[in-house]
């Protein structure tokens, strides 16, 4: 039980790397972030563009994760809170935005038997570009990139850097895909995970003007190595949604939150320990 218990961290990175360089066992973690409810929505509301503006921009984000086991007849449970402080620089050239983001801060508090995490010395930057659908993160940034910090920041990108359609009208949808690579306990995983878009309508948020927009996703996940002798595989497959609101005015994602909902399978030494994660994770735009 306890060379099983120790690998359950291997498996937060699903909601965007939940490990870090600060373990603080047996603190009380914070309450899980609920989605806002937005304003109804005006009737009659019309279309909307929306733009990433260039400049700088920073975010505090904030993760949680609970894991259970499905594999025992005992309730093995295990609970992970992550907080980050992001930093981002963009800059537009025609379609392409160049950004580097920088996390400054990742620390997180445990419950329950969650081992030893890897260590990560911060700041970790990683810089790139967004075209089309596409996130490219350069050669310099990725050789750096197999910590948790570095993984949960690839994970946040793509959670930022939506290729959102030209006109948003209430009721429009569309669909895109994301294939996100990460790299915890130097277990190479690869997740797959399609996501469907619905315009909410026009709502408010702290005062401002924001669009709403849902998202529906369905995620798998597949990763193997090794630790010591043993060979490792890790499978997960489940669904996840968000909200995001939208400042059509100033160009940026003023709140995101989302939540994930996994089946996971952790196969070693021939035998297969199910579990079983939800985890949530709240965007807080700061201005």
């Amino acid at each position: 039980m306890r060379h099983r218990v120790r690998n359950w961290h291997f498996f937060v990175w699903l909601a965007a790397a939940c490990t870090a360089s600060t373990v603080q066992p047996g603190r009380p973690t914070t309450p899980l972030p609920s989605l806002p409810t937005p304003v109804p929505s005006a009737a009659g509301t019309g279309s909307w563009t929306f733009n990433y503006a260039p400049g700088s921009v920073s975010y505090q984000i904030t993760r949680n994760a609970e894991i259970e086991s499905q594999s025992d007849s005992g309730n093995h449970r295990e609970i992970s809170t992550n907080t980050t402080y992001e930093w981002l620089t963009l800059e537009a050239t025609g379609d392409t935005i160049y950004f580097t983001a920088v996390v400054d801060t990742f620390a997180t508090m445990t419950q329950g038997k969650i081992g030893p995490v890897q260590s990560v010395q911060l700041p970790v930057r990683l810089s790139g570009s967004f075209v089309g659908d596409s996130i490219v993160i350069s050669a310099d940034s990725l050789a750096e990139s197999c910590n948790p910090a570095s993984s949960a920041l690839s994970a946040d990108l793509h959670n930022l850097f939506v290729r959102f359609p030209a006109q948003l009208s209430q009721g429009s949808r569309w669909r895109d895909s994301v294939e996100l690579k990460s790299c915890e306990g130097m277990i190479p995983t690869t997740a797959h995970i399609g996501r469907s878009y619905l315009v909410s309508g026009e709502s408010t948020y702290e005062g401002i003007p924001v669009v709403v927009v849902q998202r529906i996703d369905t995620i798998r996940a597949h990763g193997e190595g090794a630790q010591q002798q043993h060979r490792l595989t890790l499978d997960a497959s489940g669904t996840g949604k968000s909200l995001y609101y939208l400042s059509t005015r100033d160009g940026r994602i003023v709140r995101l939150n989302s939540e994930q909902d996994l089946n996971l399978a952790f196969t070693v030494a021939g035998q297969i320990h199910r579990f079983r994660q939800s985890s949530k994770q709240d965007f807080s735009y700061a201005r």
